[in-house]
C-alpha cells in the first residue's frame, strides 16, 4: 500500500467526540443507537422521526458523511452517516469521526474491519460492565492512510460486497415470510384438524451446559439461547472448525432449537450438527418430511410458547412441559403439499446465506490483504475532548 500524506494533515482533517443521553430528546427527534448500527449501515425503525432543528445545538447531532463507531459491546462496528439520518442524534456508546474530506471517512469504516485494527482494539477495550473504548484510545489508534485513488477503489469494492450481501439477507427473509405466510393459510382450517399433544407428533430434549471435551481434547461450543435469541433468520449454521457429527450430545441437522424469553421464544433449524446449550430445547418431528411444518407451527405460536417455560424469567421450556402442550395437526395431505412449497422457499433462502459465507471470506481475504500491506501508520487525532477518559467511560456504561 503506497504512503499517505503528512501525520499532520490527517489530525487536523478530523474531529471526533461522542453520543448524548436520549432521555430528554423531543418526541420528533431521530435517534441513532449502538444497536441501529448494523452491516455497515444505520438499520432502524422510527416514522415521522426526523432531524434536529437547530443541528449546532448539540455535539451529538451527525451529519451526512460521518462515520458513527460502537462503542461499547461491538466494539468498533461502524457506519457511514447518510442524507436519511442527518441531523439525527447519536446515543451514548456511539464515537462520531468527522472529516473534512469524506474520503478519510470512508476509509476508516474499512480500516475498522481490518486484522490489525481489531487487534489492536482487543488490546485497548476496557471491561467495566462490558467491553468499552474509550474516546481516547479512538483516537490514538494507529491507521494507515492510502492514496484517495485506491481508497475510493477499496471503498466501492467493500461496498459491492455488502449491498451483495444486504440483497441476500432480503432474498432470505422473503423467503421465510412467505412460508410464514403459506402456513398462515393453511392453517384457516386448524379447526377441522384432528388435537394432540406435541408428544405424539415430536421428539425433544433439553440441551445442557456440562462441560465435556471431544477425543481431540477440545472443548466444544454450545448452541446458546442469546444465539438463537438473537438470529434474524430461523436457521443455525455450524461451528467453524468443528465436526460434531459422532458427538454424543450433539442433534443431527435438521432440528429445531428454541429459546425463550418473557417477550417470546425463539425458533431456528440446525443446518449441521449441533450441541444445544443450557436452555435451549431441541425438538425434531417424528416424521422429517413434517421439519418445515413444524418450524412454521413453531414460529406461529413463539408469543406463547413462553408460558410453558419455567420461573418468572420463562427462560427455559422443558422437554416435559413442551411434550404436554396441544397442538392442531393436519393431515399428511395438508403437511406434504405444505412440504412441496416450503422445501424450494427454505432451499433458496439458505442458497443466499450460502453465498454471503462466500462473499464474508473474500471480503475477510480482502481486509487482510490490506492489513498485511500496510506500511506507514498514522495517528488519527483531533481537537481536546470536554471529558477525559474516566468521565467518557462512566458515561457509556
Amino acid at each position: 500500500m503506497a504512503e499517505a500524506g503528512q501525520a499532520g494533515e490527517v489530525v487536523e482533517d478530523l474531529s471526533i467526540t461522542y453520543g448524548i443521553s436520549d432521555s430528554e430528546l423531543p418526541e420528533h427527534q431521530g435517534v441513532v443507537r449502538i444497536g441501529d448500527i448494523r452491516r455497515g449501515r444505520v438499520v432502524t425503525d422510527q416514522p415521522g422521526r426526523r432531524g434536529a432543528a437547530h443541528p449546532k445545538d448539540s455535539r451529538a447531532v451527525l451529519q451526512e458523511g460521518d462515520l458513527a463507531v460502537v462503542l461499547v459491546r461491538r466494539v468498533g462496528d461502524a457506519a457511514l452517516i447518510t442524507a436519511e439520518h442527518h441531523g439525527w442524534i447519536a446515543t451514548r456508546g456511539i464515537g462520531i469521526i468527522r472529516a473534512k474530506n469524506p474520503a478519510i471517512a470512508r476509509w476508516l469504516r474499512i480500516w475498522l474491519q481490518t486484522p490489525s485494527a481489531q487487534a489492536w482494539i482487543d488490546q485497548h477495550v476496557t471491561a467495566h460492565v462490558e467491553p468499552t473504548l474509550s474516546l481516547h484510545a479512538l483516537r490514538r489508534m494507529p491507521v494507515s492512510i492510502p492514496p484517495p485513488n485506491q481508497i475510493e477503489m477499496l471503498h466501492e469494492l467493500v461496498g459491492v460486497f455488502e449491498a451483495k450481501a444486504e440483497l441476500n439477507l432480503s432474498i432470505a427473509a422473503s423467503a421465510v415470510e412467505l412460508a410464514d405466510a403459506y402456513h398462515g393459510t393453511w392453517a384457516r382450517n386448524a379447526a377441522s384438524w384432528a388435537k394432540h399433544q406435541f408428544a405424539a407428533v415430536t421428539d425433544a430434549r433439553t440441551g445442557t451446559g456440562k462441560s465435556v471435551v471431544d477425543v481431540g481434547g477440545v472443548r466444544p461450543a454450545r448452541i446458546t439461547p442469546a444465539e438463537i435469541l438473537g438470529a434474524s433468520l430461523p436457521y443455525v449454521d455450524a461451528i467453524d472448525g468443528q465436526d460434531l457429527a459422532a458427538h454424543p450430545d450433539a442433534c443431527d441437522s435438521g432440528t429445531i432449537l428454541i429459546a425463550s424469553r418473557p417477550g417470546g421464544a425463539r425458533v431456528v433449524v440446525t443446518r449441521a450438527p449441533a450441541l444445544p446449550g443450557r436452555g435451549v430445547l431441541a425438538v425434531r418431528p417424528a416424521e422429517p418430511s413434517d421439519l418445515w411444518w413444524l418450524l412454521h407451527e413453531l414460529r406461529s405460536r413463539c408469543g406463547e410458547l413462553p408460558q410453558a417455560a419455567q420461573g418468572g424469567s420463562a427462560r427455559e421450556i422443558t422437554r416435559r412441559a413442551f411434550l404436554r402442550l396441544d397442538v392442531t395437526w393436519p393431515g399428511w395431505h395438508v403437511r406434504e403439499q405444505f412440504h412441496r412449497v416450503a422445501e424450494p422457499l427454505h432451499s433458496r433462502a439458505q442458497m443466499a446465506l450460502d453465498e454471503n459465507r462466500t462473499l464474508n471470506e473474500l471480503l475477510g481475504h480482502l481486509l487482510r490483504e490490506i492489513s498485511s500491506r500496510s506500511r506507514t501508520l498514522f495517528q488519527t487525532g483531533g481537537p481536546d475532548f470536554p471529558r477525559d477518559d474516566h468521565e467518557h467511560a462512566a458515561e457509556t456504561r
